[in-house]
């Protein structure tokens, strides 16, 4: 069984103050891994594993310069997961420059900014990389299409970025949830509200009946990370309940 070298694993999550990006750095830091937070706003609590970094990663001149700080304190990062994602948008048939510049910078741009800035900062050491996409990039489901169209553009780049950075054993794979149900989340909100609605939803769209859950993400997480994960690159593996299929 793989077993992490507690105090010695460094972990960037950005996104890690609200949602599943939250949880995965609860997880981490239950393990004993350093966790390096990136987030507009930090809520999280102080820890002594815990590093909080305010930064707003669609700016690329400021995700840049968070990268260089974060290398003054740690030499090395084992696993990076890009978790910052909204599918708050305009209607379909509403979508403006805005609209779509917004959904660009969220759930793209943040991305590969922070993922260029490791690369230049630390001058491609190995590490394993994580992409958190969702099934919306993929599939035509009830999704606003500025996020549908930034995710797919999204699994492209991990896709290809992948490829590339196999020669410097970089590993790069996506993760696409499905519908996640978390306490105060959007289904979480929407099974209080009406509970018969949604899991009439699920019977019809998902063949497995069932929501995703937050450990389902880390337990892939946990394994990427793994010495079992190391001859997996490019990858996109869908968490979804079959809801994609």
């Amino acid at each position: 069984m793989f077993r992490l070298n507690k105090n010695k694993t460094n972990i960037i999550i950005s996104g890690g103050s609200k949602g599943l990006g939250k949880d995965l750095v609860n997880r981490f830091l239950s393990k004993g891994c350093n966790v390096i937070n990136l987030s507009r706003r930090n809520k999280n609590k102080s820890d002594k594993q815990l590093s909080n970094y305010n930064v707003n990663l669609s700016s690329e001149k400021k995700t840049f310069q968070t990268v260089k700080k974060i290398k003054k304190k740690y030499d090395s990062i084992n696993l990076i997961i890009c978790c910052v994602g909204s599918g708050k948008s305009v209607p379909i048939g509403k979508e403006n420059k805005k609209s779509w510049d917004q959904s660009f910078s969220t759930n793209l741009f943040t991305a590969t900014n922070l993922i260029e800035s490791y690369l230049s900062v630390y001058k491609y050491k190995r590490t394993k990389i994580i992409l958190i996409s969702s099934i919306a990039g993929s599939k035509i489901i009830d999704a606003p299409i500025t996020y549908s169209v930034a995710k797919s553009a999204l699994n492209f780049y991990g896709k290809m970025k992948s490829k590339n950075l196999a020669k410097y054993k970089i590993n790069l794979n996506i993760i696409s949830p499905g519908n996640i149900l978390q306490i105060n989340n959007i289904w979480h909100k929407k099974l209080k509200r009406n509970n018969r609605l949604i899991k009439k939803y699920l019977k019809k769209n998902v063949p497995l009946n069932s929501f995703c859950n937050t450990k389902q993400i880390y337990d892939l997480c946990f394994y990427l990370l793994s010495e079992s994960g190391n001859n997996i690159t490019g990858s996109n593996f869908v968490i979804d309940g079959g809801q994609s299929l």
